[in-house]
C-alpha cells in the first residue's frame, strides 16, 4: 500500500461539505512536542480522516491514528514499543461560544480563518495517548517489584476498636 503525505492544512468546513477522505502518514520527527517524550523519533503515524456533515448540520472529522512509539520504561530504564491505535471524532466550530452547541459525542475544535492543521491535530492525539509514567507491563519488565507475581502475603492488622468491644462485653457481663 502506497502511503501518501497528508496536506499540511485544509479548510475543514469545505472538506466536510464535500465529504473528503484523507489517508496518509506523518513522520514522528516532525512532531517536536511529541519527540521530546520519545526515546526515538524514527517512524511514522498512519492517519485516516473522513470529513462529513451530520443530521444536525455539524461539520466533523472522524479519524484514526496508528503508530508505534519507542518509550523508556521508568522502572528498568529499558526501551520498549508502545502501540497506539486511536479513533476520534471532532466537531468544527467557528468560536468558543459555539462549543456549547456541540453534542457530547464530539470533541470541539475551534477553527480560525478556515485553516485546520492536520499535523497539529495528530500530534495532540498522540500526546494525550502517552502514558503518564511509561512502563513495561510488569511481566515484561526486568525489575521485579516486591510482592509482585504469585506471592501473596496477608498482614493481619489489629482492630482499633477491639478495646471498645472488650469494654462492651465487660459491661454486659455485670
Amino acid at each position: 500500500m502506497h502511503k501518501e503525505n497528508l496536506p499540511q492544512k485544509v479548510d475543514p468546513f469545505r472538506f466536510a461539505e464535500n465529504k473528503f477522505n484523507l489517508q496518509g502518514s506523518l513522520t514522528l520527527k516532525d512532531m517536536h512536542r511529541l519527540s521530546a517524550s520519545l526515546s526515538s523519533d524514527e517512524g511514522e503515524a498512519d492517519v485516516s480522516l473522513a470529513f462529513g456533515v451530520d443530521e444536525q448540520k455539524i461539520r466533523f472529522v472522524r479519524g484514526q491514528v496508528k503508530t508505534c512509539l519507542v518509550l523508556q520504561c521508568q522502572r528498568c530504564l529499558e526501551l520498549f514499543n508502545y502501540e497506539i491505535n486511536n479513533a476520534f471524532i471532532l466537531g468544527f466550530v467557528h468560536s468558543e461560544e459555539d462549543i456549547e452547541a456541540l453534542p457530547e459525542s464530539y470533541d470541539p475544535v475551534v477553527v480560525k480563518d478556515n485553516e485546520f492543521f492536520i499535523a497539529d491535530l495528530i500530534e495532540e492525539e498522540l500526546l494525550v495517548s502517552l502514558p503518564i509514567v511509561p512502563m513495561h507491563p510488569v511481566k515484561d519488565c526486568k525489575v521485579k517489584l516486591p510482592f509482585s507475581g504469585s506471592t501473596s502475603i496477608t498482614v493481619e492488622k489489629e482492630n482499633p476498636f477491639k478495646v471498645i468491644e472488650s469494654l462492651r462485653t465487660k459491661r454486659g457481663a455485670k
